[in-house]
């Protein structure tokens, strides 16, 4: 199988109409595009995000709580194309029958990891239990409050892939946008 090819960007997001392996953009630094996407549902005028179990096989935060899905943006695919394909290949997800809430970019420039993701949201209310692991990526899911989130962010950073700072932000701007 070959190796994925990732349409390169400009410092500021401008498409330089070339792509690169995976590998030689994470190697060299390469701006690339990704996208992450946070499932949620509305509970009791709460919010509860699906959160999942990461992998051992990852390369970064390997058996870690991450409370987004996604991944790269292949090359010739818009974000919202990358966002059905992850969703898809991680969790035997069809988000065509959901409706996406576009959030912003994020310039995330951790050398030589260099990226621009584009944040969605998805509401989602179905039986979790009707969702497939299909590439290897994600161990268990399960639904978690915004609190009980940062709560165990606080309590135990290291299980986690993000942090309270940046999750934080993210819960906030869901909040503002669908005006719980």
């Amino acid at each position: 199988m070959s190796e994925e090819l990732l349409d390169i960007v400009d410092e500021n997001n401008n498409p330089t109409g070339k792509s690169a392996p995976r590998s030689k953009v994470h190697v060299e630094g390469i701006w690339h595009r990704t996208v992450h996407i946070y499932l949620f549902r509305k509970n009791n005028n709460e919010i509860e995000f699906l959160v999942h179990l990461r992998s051992p096989f990852k390369d970064l935060y390997p058996n870690c709580w991450d409370i987004r899905f996604g991944g790269h943006v292949k090359s010739g695919l818009t974000p919202e194309e990358g966002v059905k394909a992850e969703l898809e290949e991680e969790i035997g997800l069809d988000a065509n029958k959901f409706k996406l809430i576009e959030g912003q970019w994020r310039k995330r420039d951790h050398m030589p990891n260099r990226e621009f993701s584009k944040i969605y949201f998805l509401e989602y209310s179905e039986d979790i239990s009707k969702l497939k692991f299909n590439d290897g990526e994600v161990r268990e899911i399960k639904w978690m409050g915004v609190q009980e989130i940062k709560d165990s962010m606080i309590k135990n950073p290291e299980v986690w892939s993000g942090n309270i700072d940046g999750f934080t932000k993210i819960s906030n701007y869901l909040l503002e946008k669908i005006k719980l």
